[in-house]
């Protein structure tokens, strides 16, 4: 028995029959569909696979980019062994949510990317490139500052609602006598 690769959508399983004239032949006994997609997505995490990234790039906002290694050429073609080191910089990033400068190793690339998100917190809050870290710990506490926000923001329409209440019904008590 042997089993057609998955990839092609169908799992046919066949086996050798002799015939009459002692030839072989080939029969399909079923088809079936793969139990394993490589479309289906795992439940999971731990059967996905994780890109491998280096201490450095888990330091700062990233964007991805990571050490990567590649060849120079000289004028003969002969190939030397080179790293490509992403283009980081040590800067301070504004903040709206927490109304500060918090300082990052940071990429140029990421630096665009937290432009195109439209500021450093939407970046934060939303990009998938920021995991752990300083990326991480900024992460939480903008998300902290805005559980803070909205709780203030309710327990002050809570008292803005009772105080509304009790005056009306001052009101009322003053239009009865």
């Amino acid at each position: 028995m042997f089993s057609l690769s998955a990839h092609c959508g169908l799992v046919a399983q066949r086996r050798l029959v002799p015939s009459a004239a002692s030839t072989r032949m080939l029969v399909e006994v079923q088809q079936q569909s793969p139990s394993w997609s490589p479309l289906a997505s795992s439940s999971h995490p731990q059967d996905q696979q994780v890109r491998f990234r280096s201490n450095r790039s888990r330091r700062g906002l990233y964007d991805g980019k990571d050490i990567r290694s590649g060849n120079t050429l000289s004028f003969s073609m002969k190939a030397n062994k080179r790293k490509f080191k992403p283009n980081v910089i040590k800067k301070r990033v504004y903040s709206e949510i927490l109304d500060e400068m918090i300082p990052f190793h940071v990429t140029t690339a990421a630096l665009r990317s937290i432009d195109k998100a439209g500021g450093l917190d939407n970046y934060l809050l939303k990009s998938k490139h920021v995991t752990e870290g300083e990326g991480l710990a900024a992460k939480k506490r903008v998300k902290n500052a805005i559980k803070f926000a909205e709780k203030r923001a309710r327990r002050d329409a809570e008292q803005n609602n009772n105080t509304s209440t009790s005056t009306t019904a001052q009101e009322q008590d003053v239009s009865l006598s």
